[in-house]
């Protein structure tokens, strides 16, 4: 399997490297260009930049250093600024795909192998948004290379490097964790992949020393983000959806391409029917786990489609394998592939407003979120009040990141009980807060609000005419901060739900 061997031809090296570069200028391009805003998850991920820490609600704080690293260095919070590591750590990743097919497989492998990464739909969506998938995945690809590295060469020194690649690959995204168990498979299974025990337990020091941080931050903040995962996974006891498995599957074709996914199920088969030489069990290793865990959470609850991102090296890898030999099959597939994602970034600068047969704005998320949350700055303002609360995580979200430049403070309403989310846990309005605030409030919400509670006010409405809260309506609210103080007694709770206020007089 691990070989030294030298590239087929150093043009289609650099053909291919110079690929992988022009693809990421045209992505940084049109993402410059683009007129997407930022969406709820982008927006807090930008908040958490504000306040550097090891760890946040729910995710782990990789993806805040990287937000903060690119506002610092161009001086600016502007959606470009907050995006543009993505397509620069997608390009990245290519390249470090393209070394471990190489160093795995040779000759043509890890040509092919860097292009079909490249090429994937899922990669992509993941240089137009900024995503904890993105940082995940090239310390994962990293990781991968320094683990060849490894076997190749054992010294203490890369073994070090590799226990901090894959710390750090968990340190982006917890989703690092489905790779383990088949990298752990594979080395113990496959000739060629073997790590030598000393170098083995180093690594797992190591990274467990890079993680260490992380579970301590959780330690002192009632392992908030292992509970927010646990409520991801919506697991309520023994019950089947063979529905939500089946159509995770079927989404994987779109997520990697339908001929890369289909390779990735027939080498996968025919591995476990005992076929297939070391290169390629050992690259089934790196994807089927990852494939049946995060099936196996479809079929007891749910899963996203890019719950499995953490296949994609691997999936490459068996990609390129298994296509060397099928030049007709590949070059079609990388025509079409390759023109479907040198189409979708320019969607968001050339075609913002795109709607779905079903009349649904594709870029949605993506739209009406300034309007929206600077409404209720403008009333606050208007009415002479410096503080907004708000229930509601995506109102949050953009209220925080469009306060950015003025005084306003804005809150989330206490929570009762354990918070939901991130902003509930660390910026509740203060039980000693005194005068009146802005809440900031679903129409539903504030009109039951205002029939029992009659020290509301309400000073105005927005029905957001296009974007994420379409068919909506919002309302700002003028209450005494002191509404939540005679709440916490009885156990009230604000939420989209239900409003349980005090009694009237």
């Amino acid at each position: 399997m691990l070989n030294n061997a030298e590239w087929p031809d150093r043009r289609w090296q650099n053909a291919a490297i110079a690929a992988i570069l022009a693809m990421t200028l045209w992505r940084v391009v049109w993402l410059y260009a683009s007129k997407a805003e930022l969406g709820v998850d982008e927006a807090q991920y930008w908040q958490w930049s504000q306040s550097l820490d090891w760890g946040y609600f729910s995710k782990p704080p990789m993806i805040a250093w990287v937000i903060r690293a690119s506002t610092d260095l161009l001086g600016s919070d502007s959606p470009f600024a907050v995006r543009v590591a993505a397509p620069l750590l997608q390009g990245a990743t290519a390249l470090l795909v393209m070394l471990f097919g190489h160093l795995a497989g040779g000759k043509r492998v890890g040509l092919i192998a860097g292009i079909a990464y490249l090429t994937m739909p899922v990669m992509t969506i993941g240089s137009m948004t900024i995503s904890t998938d993105t940082p995940m995945l090239f310390f994962l690809a990293a990781s991968l290379v320094a683990w060849v590295k490894v076997v190749q060469s054992p010294t203490v020194l890369r073994a070090v490097i590799l226990g901090a690649l894959i710390g750090a690959a968990v340190l982006s995204k917890y989703a690092m964790l489905f790779l383990l168990p088949g990298l752990a498979l594979a080395a113990v299974l496959v000739k060629g992949w073997q790590i030598p025990r000393r170098e083995g337990w180093v690594a797992a020091l190591v990274a467990l020393l890079v993680v260490a941080p992380n579970i301590w931050w959780n330690l002192h903040h009632g392992f908030a983000t292992l509970h927010h995962l646990a409520d991801s996974a919506g697991w309520s006891g023994l019950k089947f959806h063979p529905e939500e498995a089946f159509g995770f599957v079927m989404s994987q074709f779109a997520v990697f391409g339908p001929v890369f996914f289909a390779v990735m199920l027939w080498q996968s088969a025919k591995v476990l029917l005992g076929k297939g030489n070391p290169a390629l069990r050992g690259a089934v290793l790196l994807c089927l786990p990852v494939l049946v865990v995060v099936t196996g959470q479809a079929l007891l609850s749910h899963a996203y489609a890019n719950w499995a991102v953490a296949a994609a090296a691997g999936g490459s890898l068996m990609a390129a394998l298994s296509l060397q030999r099928a030049p007709r099959v590949l070059a079609a597939t990388l025509m079409v592939q390759g023109a479907v994602v040198l189409a979708l970034p320019t969607l968001p600068a050339l075609a913002i407003d795109l709607r779905l047969p079903n009349e649904q704005q594709l870029f949605k998320r993506y739209l009406g979120r300034a309007e929206t949350a600077e409404f209720a700055l403008e009333m606050a303002q208007a009415n002479g009040l410096q503080t907004i609360v708000a229930a509601e995580r995506p109102l949050l979200a953009d209220l925080f990141y469009r306060s950015r430049d003025d005084q306003t403070q804005i809150y989330s309403s206490p929570p009762n009980g354990a918070a939901t989310n991130h902003y509930a846990m660390l910026y509740p309005l203060p039980v000693d807060w005194t005068g009146d605030v802005l809440l900031y409030v679903d129409a539903a919400t504030a009109d039951a609000l205002l029939e029992s509670y009659p020290g509301a006010r309400e000073l105005g409405r927005f029905a957001p005419s296009e974007g994420w809260a379409q068919g909506r309506s919002f309302v700002a609210l003028r209450i005494a901060a002191a509404y939540w103080r005679t709440l916490a007694p009885k156990g009230g709770t604000l939420s989209l739900q239900e409003v349980t206020a005090p009694d009237a007089g």
